[in-house]
C-alpha cells in the first residue's frame, strides 16, 4: 500500500487505517480519510515525543497504554481545540434571558443549579457560562450553583484549571465584562489574564470520557456539548445524545453546536429552537 513520507515517518494506508480504528474504538471520533494530511503533518511530534522509531512502534505504545495518557496527546494533535469565549453567543442570550428568570421551576426545593460543560477544552465555554451566572445571580443565588467542566485531554483540563489567557484570546470579551471578571497580568503575565477567584470557584474541572458510561449522582438542568458530536459517526451520536437525555432533569436543557442539529438522529429531547433542546418527559 502507498506509504507517505512525513518528515522522515512512513505511514502506510493499513497503519493510518489501523490508527483511525484505534482511535475510534477508544473515544468514538471518527477520524475517515479527511484527516490523512493532518496525521501525516502532526505525527512526527508524537514520535519525538515518546521515542518511537517508526509509526509501528507508536501504534504499539497507544494499543499497550492502560492509562491512556499518549492517546490524549495523539487526540489533541488531530482535533483541534479552537474554542472562543462567547462562542456562539445565541446560546448564552437564551440561557439568561428565558431560562436562568424560570430557574426556581427548574430546580427541586432549595437544590443548586447544576451545569455541564461537557467538551470544556481549555475553558473558555465553561468560563463563558460563568459569566452569565454571575451576571444574573439573583435567579440562583439563594440556591447557589455547579459547573463541572470536563474534557478528554487532561492537558486542556489543567489550562481551564490555571485561568490564564492572552489577551487575543480574550479580545471578543466585551470591555466591561473583562475588567469586572479578569486581573490583568503584570510583569512576566503582560499581555494575560486571568479569571477572578469568584468565577474559578464555580467551575470544577474534571476528566471524563464521554464514550464510558456517566457516573454521576445527581442529574443535571442544563449541558453544553458545542461542536464535539461533528467528530463522531450517527451511531455514537445516537448513543451519547441518549446518555445525555438520561442525565438530565425533566425540563432540562441540552445545548449542541449549530453546525450540529439533532436532526437526522433517533432521539427523545424536545426541539426549543436552533441547537438547543428540552427533556420534556
Amino acid at each position: 500500500s502507498g506509504g507517505l513520507g512525513i518528515g522522515g515517518v512512513q505511514v502506510t494506508d493499513a497503519q493510518y487505517k489501523k490508527l483511525a480504528q484505534l482511535v475510534y474504538r477508544l473515544c468514538g471520533i471518527n477520524l475517515g480519510d479527511s484527516k490523512k494530511e493532518l496525521l501525516k503533518a502532526r505525527l512526527a511530534n508524537r514520535l519525538r515525543a515518546t521515542g518511537c522509531r517508526d509509526v509501528r512502534g507508536y501504534i504499539q505504545r497507544l494499543e499497550n497504554d492502560p492509562s491512556g495518557t499518549e492517546l490524549v496527546c495523539f487526540l489533541d494533535v488531530i482535533t483541534t481545540n479552537k474554542t472562543d469565549f462567547f462562542r456562539e453567543p445565541q446560546h448564552f442570550d437564551f440561557m439568561a434571558k428565558e431560562i436562568l428568570p424560570k430557574v426556581d421551576k427548574l430546580c427541586q426545593g432549595n437544590e443548586p443549579l447544576r451545569l455541564w460543560s461537557a467538551a470544556s477544552s481549555t475553558g473558555e465555554e465553561p468560563y463563558t457560562i460563568a459569566i452569565v451566572l454571575a451576571e444574573n445571580k439573583q435567579y440562583w443565588q439563594r440556591r447557589g450553583a455547579k459547573l463541572l467542566a470536563s474534557d478528554l485531554s487532561t492537558q486542556v483540563l489543567d489550562h481551564g484549571r490555571r485561568a490564564v489567557y492572552t489577551m487575543e484570546r480574550a479580545a471578543c470579551i466585551p470591555r466591561s465584562v473583562l475588567t469586572r471578571y479578569f486581573q490583568r497580568g503584570q510583569n512576566n503575565w503582560k499581555g494575560h489574564v486571568r479569571v477572578r477567584p469568584e468565577l474559578r470557584d464555580l467551575v470544577e474541572f474534571r476528566r471524563v470520557n464521554l464514550m464510558d458510561p456517566f457516573k454521576f449522582d445527581k442529574k443535571f438542568h442544563i449541558i453544553f456539548c458545542r461542536n464535539v458530536m461533528i467528530y463522531f459517526d450517527k451511531p455514537t451520536q445516537e448513543r451519547l445524545v441518549q446518555k445525555f437525555f438520561d442525565c438530565l432533569v425533566r425540563g432540562g436543557y441540552l445545548f449542541v453546536g449549530h453546525s450540529e442539529s439533532l436532526t437526522g438522529i433517533q432521539h427523545r429531547f424536545g426541539f426549543v429552537r436552533p441547537a438547543v433542546y428540552r427533556r420534556e418527559n
